[in-house]
């Protein structure tokens, strides 16, 4: 059987080849995931191109490492950082024994994939299915970002797993200059993060055009609103609203905004969305726009929405269909107050009526 397939692949010319490869790992809307699991099909397919031949491995690899990079447990995260020669402690579960090789070096560094690491999704989650794997630690994060860094264009990071105890991360922060992965993303384009990542790394990415961050509101930070909205080529930003919204947290976007025109785009149910009290009028050379986006709530409404929001943004988030979700335009509050003095007026007449 491998013999039938390896001798159809070395007749097939590499153009077409890389078709078929393209046409795989793409979908529909020309948006894929940020990375396919580990039990896609199409994952699996990759990883099944890679054992043809030697001379198919090298570009099966490539598109593997480019669209299949899914760490969401300890273990996936060790492998990873092992494949890539990433220190492990001997005591780690995942550590190789005595002389023995983590993958074929000469056949790896002829795919040289690590330049086609271009998307990644992280969260190393400790389960049961991670059997006896440590949980990750602040400087195993640092290490492996800034040696994928580079290539990134697309990156889903939930650091709430993260082992990270009060003085691990006062060691670091001295050299949070150095260790501030994002740094050294110069092409990233599109960052999907929990509301804790700029505790860890304060600087966001310098050429940022999408960013989606698990937090509610910006409240006081003045920390996360520099991460946020100090990125001048920043292009749209979601966030979940704040249930206690106000005015002035309008303002925050509109005064801290760094950038030539930026979406703000508000997650919650939909019967939380409302224009807070005497916002701003909306004006048509506005920097900023504001939309609301809607997350579906159960059938019989008995899921917290903080827990509900937070799971749908991670599904969008790493599904590649966040940032092209359907949005309105958050009302403005003239137009608001106009009703609500037009209902007021209603009732009156109303209850002074016969």
């Amino acid at each position: 059987m491998q013999s039938s397939a390896q001798h159809a692949f070395s007749t097939l010319p590499i153009e077409l080849f890389l078709n078929v490869l393209d046409q795989l790992v793409n979908t529909r809307d020309g948006n894929p995931p940020i990375a396919y699991a580990p039990p896609d099909s199409i994952t699996q397919a990759l990883r099944s191109l890679t054992l043809v031949s030697r001379s198919i491995y090298p570009i099966a690899s490539r598109y593997l490492y480019a669209y299949c990079v899914y760490l969401n447990n300890c273990t996936s995260y060790a492998q990873f950082r092992r494949t890539f020669g990433l220190e492990l402690p001997t005591t780690h579960p995942c550590a190789l024994q005595y002389g023995e090789a983590g993958c074929n070096e000469k056949l790896f560094a002829e795919a040289d994939v690590l330049r086609h690491v271009t998307s990644l999704f992280l969260s190393p989650q400790k389960t049961v299915k991670c059997g006896s794997a440590p949980m990750v630690r602040l400087p195993q994060i640092i290490d492996l970002c800034n040696m994928v860094g580079p290539t990134l264009k697309r990156l889903a990071m939930d650091l709430q797993p993260l082992y990270a105890p009060v003085s691990e991360v006062e060691r670091v922060k001295p050299f949070w200059d150095g260790n501030s992965v994002f740094v050294n993303m110069p092409n990233l384009e599109e960052l999907i993060c929990s509301f804790d990542v700029s505790d860890y790394f304060p600087h966001p990415p310098p050429n940022l055009k999408r960013l989606a961050i698990t937090t509610q509101g910006l409240g006081s930070s003045e920390k996360l609103t520099t991460f946020c909205l100090g990125i001048e080529s920043l292009e749209i930003f979601f966030f979940l609203r704040d249930p206690d919204m106000e005015a002035a947290d309008i303002d925050v976007l509109f005064d801290n905004n760094k950038s030539r025109h930026l979406d703000v785009v508000l997650v919650d149910v939909n019967a939380n969305h409302c224009t807070p009290k005497w916002s701003r009028e909306w004006e048509e050379d506005d920097k900023v726009e504001i939309w609301e986006v809607d997350v579906p709530k159960s059938y019989y409404g008995d899921d917290d929405d903080l827990i509900l929001c937070d799971s749908w943004f991670w599904m969008q988030g790493v599904r590649g269909t966040l940032f092209g979700i359907e949005k309105r335009r958050m009302e403005c509050w003239s137009k608001v107050k106009k009703r609500l003095d037009a209902l007021e007026q209603d009732l009156g007449e109303l209850m002074g009526g016969p």
